[in-house]
């Protein structure tokens, strides 16, 4: 009897180690969230602001005196309004208050854009500045420059993105920062924008102040058609794809799925892999000492 009592307590003491263990497990990954949210928001917030710029040089767009113009439908709220400079080759994005778009997002600030004289051929190019720019309370920041590098048979472009000293300042006052360059697929259907992929890498400091660098490890993949259901305010979420993010000697592994339009998506630290609603992930706020 004293041998049984002696096994079932080394069952429960194993059980209760195992249990602490897993609790050890979750917290791992959830120790280093800011890093890998910032990862994510670095990804979802460029998309974003990319699309608004395409949308700005849409012929779709509304016009109330020259040279100020609406987004149709107030796709990013009411106060938002295009200047174009077509002298100097600029458009100029205003966001006159806090502007909330249709997915929830809100803007402020301006965004400035310098553009070539020649449009949707090869070496023609963006270039986009902020000026106080805020989206959803983040202070953006940053020169970045697209280019189109290759126009496929089809209408599919391939476009080098690149980043300089581009910031992201939280409303706690924390900043992270990065250089990235990327490279982006656009591919069309039946004169349709289908999809968006992306492979490249960055390096930067998150808000910890400990550098990082990440690596597209496979293509990350946007699809249009998941756009409508995929509205979410921290940006346009992609639907596949893995990247890898690597800061003080161990890796960080965001992977976004195998092209379902959901928001989920596979962390991975030290082994150990979390499931996680993009829609319920928030930073930590900076603690004060």
């Amino acid at each position: 009897m004293k041998d049984y009592k002696t096994f079932i307590k080394i069952i429960l003491m194993l059980i209760l180690i195992s249990g602490c263990d897993k609790n050890i497990d979750k917290e791992l990954i959830k120790y280093d969230s800011n890093s890998y949210i910032e990862s994510i928001f670095g990804i979802t917030f460029d998309e974003d602001i990319e699309e608004l710029v395409n949308d700005a040089f849409s012929s779709d767009l509304l016009t109330s005196k020259v040279p100020k113009k609406r987004f149709k439908k107030d796709k990013y709220g009411r106060c938002a309004s295009i200047y174009d400079d077509e002298e100097n080759n600029t458009k100029t994005i205003t966001f006159d208050g806090n502007c909330e778009g249709k997915r929830g997002q809100r803007r402020s600030g301006s965004i400035i854009v310098t553009y070539s004289e020649k449009k949707d051929e090869v070496g023609s190019f963006r270039q986009v500045d902020f000026d106080n720019f805020y989206l959803n309370d983040v202070k953006i920041e940053g020169v970045r420059r697209y280019e189109i590098i290759s126009i496929e048979e089809g209408a599919d472009k391939i476009i080098q993105m690149s980043l300089e000293n581009g910031k992201m300042t939280y409303p706690d006052g924390s900043f992270s920062s990065r250089s990235k360059s990327i490279t982006k697929i656009i591919v069309y259907e039946n004169d349709k924008h289908f999809s968006t992929s992306l492979i490249g890498n960055a390096s930067g400091f998150d808000s910890s102040g400990s550098s990082f660098k990440m690596k597209i490890t496979s293509p990350i993949i946007f699809l249009n058609n998941c756009l409508d259901q995929l509205n979410n305010r921290k940006g346009i979420i992609p639907v596949a794809g893995i990247k890898t993010y690597t800061k003080d000697n161990y890796e960080i592994i965001i992977d976004f799925g195998d092209g379902e339009c959901d928001f989920l998506a596979d962390i991975t630290k030290e082994g150990i892999t979390e499931t996680v609603d993009l829609r319920k992930v928030h930073r930590k706020k900076r603690s004060k000492n």
